[in-house]
């Protein structure tokens, strides 16, 4: 027969007040009295502890033991990662309130400077650009006046050798006078 299934292999005999203990923990974790108590054996039986230390000292001294060695391996963390870790940021940033201040002292002041002449410069090269620009325009304009000029001369002399010993005068002042016309009109 099976250990589990077979109750009479050994009896125990113990007050009513612990089986009336022992029934609600087996109701509790749902188990039989057999198996709950196979169970409490093999639990006692495996972690080495004593029934009767209630304040389960040895449970205690391995969880200071472990807390110890937790809180040394956070020390050392702290000590080899945290604290170099810090510093460097303290450095770092220490380094970029500098840049920072050289900015703000130095290259923003010439910055502001290098825009101002650059709008200085900006000005100079436009009036310099409308300098030339008239300038090529009175050189166009020259163009056109010698232009207009030696058409009107042309016409003049086309007209004055057309003319002959027997023209009248008034057409010699005729033409003169148109040619001088001609000529006010060009201001």
């Amino acid at each position: 027969m099976n250990k589990q299934t077979d109750p009479n292999i050994k009896t125990i005999r113990f007050p009513i007040t612990a089986d009336s203990k022992l029934q609600k923990m087996c109701d509790k974790c749902g188990l039989t009295r057999i198996d709950f108590f196979i169970a409490m054996v093999d639990y006692f039986y495996k972690s080495k502890k004593d029934p009767r230390d209630l304040n389960d000292e040895l449970l205690k001294k391995e969880i200071v033991k472990r807390s110890d060695t937790i809180i040394g391996f956070f020390r050392t963390q702290e000590s080899d990662l945290l604290i170099p870790l810090k510093k460097d940021g303290e450095r770092q940033i220490k380094l970029q309130n500098g840049t920072l201040e050289i900015l703000n002292n130095q290259l923003i002041p010439f910055a502001q400077k290098q825009e101002a002449f650059n709008k200085e410069e900006v000005k100079v090269l436009h009036e310099i650009w409308q300098h030339l620009m008239a300038g090529k325009q009175a050189t166009v304009d020259r163009e056109k006046l010698k232009k207009r000029f030696s058409e009107i001369l042309e016409n003049y002399i086309k007209g004055r050798d057309q003319m002959n010993m027997m023209t009248k005068q008034t057409e010699k002042d005729s033409l003169a006078y148109q040619a001088h016309m001609e000529l006010e009109m060009m201001r």
